[in-house]
């Protein structure tokens, strides 16, 4: 895997995950205009996770997950910011 690919593969695992950790919130709490533009992120994403998978092939896993991770905590924090409720603090 070169460099380039291990970069890629991060970013895109991080947005990808990011994507599904803010869907999963904008379901629960019934946010149904972000719920439909989402699907269509997530699945432009997924498309590019696949296609990284196959040119790299299991190596892939680690920055797979590392982007991952970053991507899960980010999204929780960006959608609590973003759909916070009127007159919460920061």
């Amino acid at each position: 895997m070169t460099l380039a690919t291990g970069l890629l593969s991060i970013a895109v695992s991080f947005l990808s995950v990011a994507l599904k950790g803010f869907q999963h919130k904008n379901v629960i709490g019934g946010h149904m205009w972000a719920v439909f533009v989402t699907s269509y992120l997530m699945a432009a994403f997924d498309v590019a996770a696949i296609s990284l998978i196959v040119k790299g092939g299991w190596p892939i896993a680690f920055t797979s997950g590392t982007g991952a991770a970053f991507g899960m905590v980010f999204a929780i924090k960006l959608h609590d910011r973003v759909f916070k409720p009127a007159g919460a603090k920061p």
